[in-house]
């Protein structure tokens, strides 16, 4: 995700923290009248730290909620039995073909642009509309009358 690079930032406001508590320390070892001044700097920057840490982490904690919860949701979408809508499929085909964008591997699927999805709707319509079969009925086919009449001419000479 997106989120280490603020992770990382965070942990170098730390290291940097600790490398001045560490120089302010050394410092220590100076004549009498500066420890008022140690002890001062030692708790500004520690007061700076957890002010720091603490509102980071305040504000990545509803973050991480909201990701925790959006991510059981997806978890538990994909691995119900319930067949994908149309909308979650669109959704994982996009996503994978982003991932093969990303990783500069040729596309397995185009998507349309909306002009020419319209155009395209309606052949794909007219196509499925060529190709569905017709529900058939159960009724029997009116034969047209001189077929039935060869039929009974037929019937009456087998009979005779």
């Amino acid at each position: 995700m997106q989120k280490a690079h603020l992770y990382e930032a965070l942990y170098l406001v730390n290291h940097g923290i600790d490398e001045a508590v560490r120089g302010v320390q050394r410092l220590k070892k100076a004549p009498h009248a500066f420890r008022e001044v140690y002890y001062k700097s030692m708790a500004g920057l520690e007061r700076r730290r957890a002010l720091i840490n603490g509102q980071f982490m305040h504000e990545m904690s509803g973050e991480e909620e909201d990701n925790a919860a959006f991510f059981e949701e997806e978890f538990n979408r994909w691995l119900s039995d319930d067949p994908l809508d149309n909308e979650e499929i669109y959704k994982l085909v996009r996503y994978l073909e982003d991932q093969r964008k990303k990783m500069g591997e040729p596309p397995l699927v185009q998507f349309l642009k909306p002009k020419k999805q319209g155009k395209e709707n309606s052949v794909l319509k007219q196509a499925l509309e060529d190709t569905t079969p017709k529900p058939r009925s159960r009724l029997r086919k009116a034969k047209p009358k001189a077929k039935v009449a060869q039929s009974r001419a037929a019937s009456d000479a087998l009979a005779a």
